[in-house]
């Protein structure tokens, strides 16, 4: 089929499919392959240049599109594409922009788009995410016919889709990437996490709290759903999340609950924490709220690495190592026997270690080194 004798039902698909191709592995696969057949082209590419360095750039094509076109047009020929920088939301083909003849004369078309059957070049350029620069190209091959005022009025219905469709896709990154890095900052503080859904099935779990379920002291998995270990614990444990679930408080506060539950080993009680996630738009209209299970063992302790240690309070590398040491939780001389130093060195190091951190004492020196940032730096925890 042609753009200009698409049904109605094909173009309302095609723009579910643009809206829906921000959440797919390879952005917008679907949507640019219906593009490609919809336009009768032997190519349909979708290219995002984002401003920068860190953010996530890519390029989807649509047809059978060899992996040498995609590593030379990437290496050398973007810098020679003649259709860059065009109006914003305009339409143009290659033709218009350099004229039949000399777009034949351009290195652009000899040594790439001439080896691979592609003559014709219809071109777009919308707004990306985070002011980034996103670019739609659709060819068709030498016998094919150029693209006429029908094609571009097609195309022009559905660029204002997409560029929505691709905010929509920046926010999802900017979120996934201040996901990751509380993420992480949760495992660094060996702060156990569990996303319970409406059957109290763990959805999600991190690592800490996989070790402490593995381990099934005061806490573990039965067909799915959290159990305490001892029954008065777990009548406790399961109340909490009841009440989570009933939560259902889309702009309100979101309320936590806390219980501690007893380990049969003897060790250090578990903290919990119980709190319902903000619920979305299905679950306000009558369904129960996910909940949160936040897990603490007071055995388990952030480490705090040396190398922030030392940019962030001017230790010297054996005092970043001393003050990491009693931070992680040794004694001094315990300390001094794993750096192979005597208790008088170890001594005149604490007293710098105190000047520079600010403190008197080693208990003081252990919660400052942990309330500072230098504990999200590490990358291996405490046993």
């Amino acid at each position: 089929m042609h753009g200009t004798a698409i049904s109605l039902d094909d173009l309302s698909d095609l723009i579910d499919l643009i809206y829906e191709g921000a959440t797919e592995p390879l952005p917008w696969q679907q949507s640019l392959e219906r593009l490609r057949e919809a336009l009768g082209a032997s190519y349909a590419t979708l290219i995002l240049r984002p401003t920068r360095p860190d953010a996530p750039g890519f390029m989807v094509n649509a047809g059978a599109v060899s992996t040498w076109a995609v590593d030379a047009y990437e290496g050398t020929f973007y810098a020679l594409d003649p259709l860059i920088d065009l109006p914003q939301g305009e339409l143009h083909t290659v033709t218009e922009i350099l004229g039949e003849d000399g777009w034949r004369a351009s290195a652009f078309y000899q040594q790439f788009n001439a080896p691979l059957d592609i003559f014709h070049i219809l071109g777009a350029d919308i707004p990306g995410p985070d002011g980034g620069q996103c670019r739609l190209r659709i060819s068709r091959s030498h016998g094919a016919p150029a693209f006429d005022a029908a094609d571009k009025a097609f195309c022009a219905r559905l660029l204002s889709h997409l560029q929505r469709a691709l905010s929509l896709y920046g926010q999802l990154e900017r979120s996934e990437v201040e996901r990751r890095l509380y993420a992480t900052a949760v495992e660094r503080m060996r702060i156990g996490t569990l996303i319970l859904d409406s059957r109290q099935q763990v959805l999600e779990s991190n690592q800490a709290a996989q070790e402490l379920l593995a381990a099934g002291d005061g806490l573990q998995l039965l067909d799915g759903c959290l159990q305490a270990s001892v029954v008065r614990d777990n009548q406790a444990l399961q109340r909490l999340i009841s009440e989570a679930r009933q939560q259902r408080q889309p702009n309100g506060p979101q309320v936590a609950e806390a219980i501690m539950l007893t380990r049969p080993s003897g060790r250090p009680a578990l903290g919990v924490v119980v709190q319902s996630l903000r619920p979305n738009r299905e679950q306000t209209e009558g369904g129960e709220a996910r909940v949160a299970v936040f897990l603490r063992d007071p055995e388990q302790t952030a480490s705090v690495p040396q190398q922030p240690l030392r940019q962030l309070f001017g230790f010297t590398p054996t005092e970043a190592e001393l003050a990491a040491q009693l931070a992680n939780g040794l004694s001094l001389e315990d300390a001094c026997v794993r750096m192979s130093i005597s208790r008088n060195t170890a001594k005149s190091h604490l007293r710098a270690i105190f000047a520079k951190a600010g403190v008197n004492r080693q208990s003081e020196l252990a919660c400052t080194l942990h309330a500072s940032v230098a504990f999200l730096c590490g990358n291996q925890p405490a046993n």
